[in-house]
């Protein structure tokens, strides 16, 4: 009776359970007030875009000097409000300002002022064939749409810059047209940064705009090592624009360069002007112009004189005291010559781990082979005079005749056979028998080989 009554509630039960789950599920598909007006504020107008996050939003948007947003238009000429410039309503950032030249009375070819504030030449890599070079790289343009104030105060005070300019934060190239340069070479370029970016603009009064930055540029340059380390390289420093033609956009450049604060490398520096025949460079997408600098430099040669050149010449001049050396002294003599010959190896060994690629043998390694051919001339010279002493004698006995002068046999009556004779016996009673050697004139040639030796040596090594 229990289980039947059990079994009668449990489909009341479960009916119950599912109208609570209904009423739930619906209580949550309603928004209420508040929620519903925070979705209405974050949903975009467009049904279609996205929703930008908050964070990124406000680095979009400028900011006053104060930290608040400012609108996107805040550069923008507006009527009855004061100004240093400004820039018009229609100001269109995509378009060149040389199609307004009209504005300014002036004509094609556009012209982009370049100044270099040379810190120093930082790095010269011969492995790779490249320089690195810190500086102050500064583009000055004239934009014509600007709207300028010239009544305003900001002009003659010192507090935003110099007369007649004023600062203002890079932040402004985001909304003016700026010009699109190439480096040409160009490796690798670093912009230098300290709390912020190292860089800067400056509105001129006379509708110039200038943009500076600090930065390091590494650029590739054609060197030859042919003379190495006898060499005097070469290299150019060169921009220009990266679209525009020198029919269109030509330029003009200058550079200051304090020698004093260049640091120590391993050539001596030289920077000077652009030549001519590298203002111009003919791609094929046409003909360009280009400014920029050249930097000469020549290597410093005493650290190899001291310790490339100097040893080794010595090493050759000590070769050449073994011809004075008696030739039957051969391990001294021979000794000498091996042991210099291997340090003169070593030295080239080392000379060319650090030498830079060259097309041919390179000065250096021409020295280093002349030295050690001087050697090895020496060497072949004492391996000569070794061959000729040489003396080749006749055996006076076989090899068992030694063995049985060695260990004498005893006869059948027990007594020691008698010893062999001795050579010298031997020669006593053979006087005939010649000794094989020197003829007279080899033993000359012997005597004097050295002394030829040690007067044609020196000027084979001069010339």
């Amino acid at each position: 009776m229990g289980m039947m009554h059990f079994r009668d509630k449990l489909p009341l039960t479960w009916c119950l359970v599912m109208q609570l789950s209904c009423i739930l599920h619906q209580t949550s598909s309603v928004d209420w007030p508040e929620e519903q007006s925070r979705k209405e504020s974050l949903s975009p107008v467009d049904p279609d875009s996205k929703m930008i996050p908050e964070e990124q939003l406000r680095k979009e948007i400028p900011h006053t000097s104060d930290g608040g947003l400012a609108s996107l238009d805040t550069n923008k000429c507006k009527p009855n409000t004061p100004f240093i410039w400004c820039l018009p309503q229609d100001y269109n950032q995509e378009k060149h300002p040389f199609t307004y030249f009209h504005l300014v009375n002036k004509s094609l070819p556009w012209d982009y002022a370049f100044r270099f504030v040379i810190e120093e030449i930082s790095n010269i890599n011969d492995k790779s064939q490249t320089m690195s070079i810190s500086m102050y790289f500064a583009v000055s343009w004239l934009e014509p749409r600007l709207k300028i104030n010239e009544s305003a105060t900001e002009w003659s005070e010192a507090r935003t810059g110099p007369a007649n300019e004023v600062n203002e934060s890079p932040e402004i190239l985001k909304y003016i047209w700026y010009p699109e340069l190439e480096i040409y070479g160009l490796d690798t370029f670093g912009r230098q940064r300290v709390l912020k970016e190292m860089s800067g603009v400056r509105i001129i009064k006379n509708k110039t705009i200038t943009y500076e930055l600090g930065v390091r540029i590494t650029i590739s340059c054609r060197m030859n090592f042919d003379n190495y380390p006898l060499d005097a390289q070469t290299c150019q420093f060169q921009v220009g624009s990266y679209y525009d033609t020198h029919e269109t956009v030509t330029c003009n450049s200058h550079f200051i360069y304090d020698l004093d604060r260049q640091r120590s490398l391993q050539h001596f520096i030289q920077i000077e002007g652009l030549p001519a025949k590298y203002k111009v460079l003919k791609l094929p997408s046409g003909t360009y112009a280009a400014c920029g600098i050249q930097v000469r430099f020549q290597r410093k040669q005493m650290q190899f004189i001291v310790q490339v050149y100097l040893p080794s010449f010595m090493f050759v001049i000590v070769s050449w005291v073994s011809f004075l050396i008696n030739p039957h002294v051969v391990p001294g003599r021979m000794g000498l010559l091996v042991t210099l010959f291997l340090v003169l190896i070593n030295i080239f060994n080392s000379v060319r781990e650090q030498a830079p690629i060259s097309s041919r043998l390179n000065a250096i390694d021409l020295y280093l082979v002349v030295c050690i051919f001087l050697v090895f001339g020496a060497l072949m010279e004492y391996a000569v005079i070794l061959f000729m002493l040489k003396k080749r004698r006749k055996p006076f006995r076989t090899i068992d005749q030694g063995l049985k002068h060695l260990f004498p046999s005893k006869t059948s009556n027990g007594e020691a056979s008698q010893p062999l004779r001795s050579p010298s016996h031997r020669e006593n009673n053979n006087p005939q028998m010649p000794e094989v050697g020197l003829s007279f004139r080899k033993q000359a040639l012997v005597e004097n080989i050295d002394a030829w030796a040690m007067w044609i040596s020196p000027p084979i090594f001069v010339f």
